[in-house]
């Protein structure tokens, strides 16, 4: 069996972007769909053919029909990525029934299946800087830098807890087991106070439970100085559904409580969210303490600043409410029976949720799917029929913790799957 996996845990967009990621997704796009032909070969060629023979082999008929994908292509990223579609909003609908509409379209049998699993809303969030006697000095942005019109879903944690601190703060650089070591050295302790981190030490769920273990009261992870801000999931323990692990989280299935430990060890144990690296800055640029390392000023465009690490003297006045509650999510699948082995499948899948427009991560790769559907509509009218079961697959919420691509994992974990392959560029 041979499985192309996922990332442990999922990546964040936001509005900013570099063209590095646009160009490698130009890149990528033909590979993507020369795999799926290499699938089709292997797989789709009908009884008694061999490559290279002229109008039966799948694979030409599969490339023949290239001439106009650009603009199908660019046509539908266009669609999916008109308006923000966060998982569990009223946007999403439209994404969805977009992606069911080319699916059909196609001429493909489609099926949808609907789950209610945990989501994490931001319900109100507040950031302040305090003078050492509790003084206001100035209230801080939450919002995205790139987004003065709040157009999309503010910044925020997905999972991260209720709470409210106010603290000295520490800089802790990215929030690596390192940079904790290196604050030991210099005598710096994090227990009761708030940890301000530069984005890229890992996962950002593991960034606040290594803080949390040493003691902190909350996280800020800024975005880096040249970029915005990321928002993202902070749940631990892996992904899929907290309450439903291991099953659907389908109409009136079975769900832990939130007093299980198996739910309660998911959860970070304090509050946290993504800030702009102009808010951290500020933070920053008022602590004292030991001085700040030379190698940790590039994160936050701090070159030439002299000031510490912290502890204070400064305060931050940080609160954070969560919305948490069972959202609808909507699953959506191609099916295209096999002829000799239907009860093996193949699987091509890509999730369409986003936290903002999703261009790159993961419209790409949707945009790319439907093209794919597109051609295999069209070779299926030409009397095509794959060998085995090809699955086309339209996954919701992976932004939350891959809670649908989990939902789907029976299929991953069956020994009738023999490939698994996810577009995403």
């Amino acid at each position: 069996t041979l499985r192309l996996s996922r990332r442990e845990m999922p990546h964040a967009s936001s509005p900013s972007s570099s063209p590095r990621p646009l160009r490698l997704a130009r890149l990528l796009l033909p590979f993507g769909l020369l795999l799926l032909v290499s699938l089709l070969v292997l797989h789709g060629r009908p009884p008694g053919t061999r490559p290279g023979q002229s109008g039966t082999d799948p694979a030409a008929l599969f490339l023949s029909l290239s001439p106009g994908a650009n603009a199908s292509i660019a046509a539908d990223l266009l669609t999916l990525t008109s308006g923000p579609h966060l998982a569990g909003t009223p946007g999403a609908a439209g994404v969805a029934a977009h992606v069911l509409s080319r699916l059909r379209a196609a001429g493909l049998r489609t099926l949808t299946r609907e789950y209610a699993p945990l989501l994490s809303y931001r319900a109100h969030a507040s950031l302040a800087l305090l003078a050492a006697d509790r003084s206001l000095l100035a209230h801080l942005s939450t919002d995205e830098p790139a987004d003065p019109g709040r157009r999309v879903v503010r910044p925020y944690h997905a999972y991260a807890p209720s709470g409210a601190a106010v603290a000295e703060a520490v800089f802790v650089n990215l929030g690596r087991e390192e940079d904790l070591a290196a604050l030991d050295r210099l005598g710096v302790s994090l227990r009761g106070r708030v940890a301000v981190a530069v984005r890229g030490g890992g996962y950002r769920g593991g960034v606040v439970a290594r803080a949390a273990g040493r003691g902190a009261v909350a996280v800020l992870i800024a975005g880096r100085a040249d970029g915005g801000v990321e928002r993202g999931t902070v749940l631990l323990g892996g992904p899929g559904d907290p309450l439903t692990p291991g099953w659907a989280a389908a109409d009136g299935a079975e769900r832990l409580g939130f007093d299980h430990e198996a739910v309660r060890r998911r959860f970070p144990t304090i509050p946290s969210m993504p800030v702009s690296a102009d808010t951290a800055s500020a933070i920053v640029r008022s602590l004292g303490g030991p001085a700040l390392p030379a190698e940790w000023r590039a994160g936050l465009g701090l070159e030439g600043h002299a000031g510490g690490v912290g502890p204070g003297p400064t305060l931050v006045n940080f609160t954070y409410q969560e919305d948490r509650k069972m959202a609808t999510i909507k699953d959506i699948f191609a099916v295209i029976k096999g002829r000799e082995e239907p009860d093996r499948y193949v699987i091509l899948g890509n999730h369409r949720d986003a936290w903002t427009y999703g261009a790159v991560d993961p419209n790409s790769g949707t945009a790319a799917l439907l093209d794919v559907a597109r051609r295999l509509g069209i070779m299926l009218r030409s009397g095509w029929t794959p060998r085995r079961t090809i699955i086309l697959c339209s996954w919701d919420a992976e932004e939350f913790g891959m809670v649908l691509f989990s939902r789907s994992g029976q299929l991953n974990g069956s020994k009738r799957t023999l490939e698994i392959f996810n577009p995403k560029l």
